[in-house]
């Protein structure tokens, strides 16, 4: 109670929205950015620890260019609930406004986090929609007469970061990632901080009398070609599903067209739809193709299709979101809407918290060959044989491999995360010239990154059989141990070449996947439960 104390005092809930919230026993590693348009527009950056959530008003919002520092200025702790909050807190309210939930997922510690916040320097990973990677959070020396401590939200030098010249990740995605709203769709009844300046900014003469019967006769007649053009487009049925701009091309290397990549899918779905089907879904959509913009999408959109459901899952902070496909159908859906990668949960509907596939991925860093790939694939796959773990391996269609163990859901996701990082960490301990475990690049230099953080609640992995938005077309594949020699290429199936892959091979690489009768080693879970128990 004492935790909310002052985040309680300054709230009167007889009037606000705000949940009003509790501590929480149970811990977790959420995080959540919400954009938040009060007396002056600004992002709360907030990190789940101890039962509540860690908070800091990050003034110019979180910047993806390395080594930029953002000054956070540290803020009363908010209950788990507040990161599901989207709304208007109204005038004269302590933070009156429109909030909107802009990022979330899980973050996690380098080191201690408690020591981490004590000390004031704080290093962590994120696994959010839109912010990934690792960051700092570095307290500033208190001024004379300063009310509340000053921090430094600092991006690191890492496979995420972005230069100056890169687009600015606050214009690039300015929407809800929990509704897919503006700040203005929030609070359509509020005329915000950022639509007064934009008004401000563009006004212009209004039309004339005269003008406006001239204007709306142009606007019917190209609302009518649009209609004729759509209708005339809109004649392909593929799986039951009406696919618009069948022509588009999605691919401009290869010409590949929305088309030929639905039928890709309906031609490969008894291969796909195991691995698919009631898994909470990350999708990449990329309505214009590969060479134009593209974003990341959880939560339902507007004109989503019906074979693609929305699901409301439980969660630390209320309810949850989740999109999912039960049948080609849905993939076919996906890609009406422009979906040129799915990413996948390792757990399902049925207990979403138990998961019953963990993944090990492999990513080389700059000067990595080939074969070393390759080998540190094989050496995870020879350590999780000693703990009796059967494995499976698919390249990724990008530069890397994921390993990938089946298990039974019986073990939970801290146990799980517990599992993969200590055999991560072991291979980097081992080897510390071939591996490492910390996402920063100048330390990923000619080294693999063995990236264990899929195995979080609400982390994901890229489908086995999902295209990739890169040149190319290429598509993750399952293949087999004994084909993974140097003659195999990460990227060397693709959207054009699989199926005739698909049709040579005798047997699914992974036909026994689902068959597994496996689960987590018992010894490594009691000997942490008794360490625990004996401290």
């Amino acid at each position: 109670m004492a935790k909310l104390a002052s985040y309680r005092a300054k709230r009167d809930f007889t009037r606000t929205s705000e949940p009003e919230g509790k501590t929480a026993r149970r811990r977790g590693s959420s995080f959540v950015v919400q954009k938040h348009d009060a007396s002056r527009l600004h992002y709360d950056f907030r990190i789940e620890l101890d039962g509540v959530l860690k908070s800091w008003a990050v003034a110019k919002g979180p910047s993806l260019v390395r080594g930029e520092k953002r000054l956070a200025v540290h803020v009363e702790d908010h209950p788990l609930a507040y990161a599901d909050f989207e709304g208007t807190i109204p005038e004269g309210q302590y933070g009156g406004g429109t909030v909107l939930v802009w990022d979330r997922g899980t973050w996690e510690p380098e080191g201690d986090p408690h020591q981490g916040y004590d000390e004031g320097r704080l290093t962590f990973r994120l696994d959010g929609e839109k912010l990934r990677g690792t960051w700092h959070l570095i307290r500033m020396a208190k001024r004379p007469r300063e009310g509340q401590e000053s921090w430094l939200l600092i991006k690191a030098d890492d496979a995420y970061a972005r230069t100056q010249g890169d687009p600015d990740i606050l214009e690039e995605e300015p929407l809800s990632v929990k509704s897919g709203r503006s700040i203005e769709e929030v609070a359509p009844d509020r005329m915000t901080k950022s639509t007064k300046k934009r008004q401000a900014a563009s006004k212009r003469p209004a039309a004339s009398p005269a003008d406006k019967p001239a204007s709306s006769a142009k606007h019917r007649s190209a609302a009518k070609t649009a209609e004729a053009k759509t209708t005339r487009m809109s004649n392909v049925v593929i799986a039951g599903i009406p696919l618009t701009h069948p022509e588009r091309v999605l691919w401009e290397d290869q010409g590949l067209t929305k088309q030929e990549l639905a039928e890709f899918y309906v031609n490969a779905a008894e291969w796909l739809l195991p691995h698919l089907i009631n898994r909470p879904l990350t999708l990449i959509r990329c309505p214009s193709g590969v060479q134009k913009k593209c974003f990341v999408q959880r939560h339902t959109w507007a004109g989503m299709n019906p074979a693609i459901h929305s699901t409301m899952a439980p969660d630390t902070s209320g309810k949850l979101e989740v999109l999912t496909v039960s049948d080609i159908q849905g993939v076919v859906a996906l890609v009406q809407s422009g979906v040129l990668e799915l990413h996948v949960w390792g757990a399902t509907l049925d207990d979403l918290e138990r998961p019953d596939r963990l993944v090990f991925d492999f990513d080389p860093g700059e000067g990595v060959e080939w074969l070393r790939v390759i080998e540190g694939a094989l050496a995870v796959r020879e350590r999780l044989k000693v703990l009796g773990l059967e494995s499976f391996v698919k390249t990724t269609g990008g530069k890397g491999l994921h390993v990938v163990v089946p298990l039974k859901p019986r073990a939970d996701w801290k146990d799980a995360l517990n599992f993969t990082r200590s055999i991560a960490e072991a291979m980097a301990k081992d080897e510390p010239d071939r591996y490492t475990v910390t996402s920063i690049k100048k330390e990923r230099k000619a080294k693999i990154f063995i990236d264990y953080l899929r195995n979080n609640r609400e982390a994901s992995a890229v489908a086995p059989y999902s295209s990739r938005s890169r040149p190319g077309a290429p598509v993750a594949t399952p293949v087999s141990w004994e084909e993974l020699t140097p003659d195999l290429k990460p990227d060397g199936f693709t959207v054009q070449s699989l199926g005739k892959r698909l049709l040579s091979l005798r047997e699914d690489p992974w036909a026994r996947i689902t068959e597994i009768d496996q689960v987590l080693p018992e010894a490594k879970r009691s000997k942490r439960a008794s360490q625990k128990k004996g401290g």
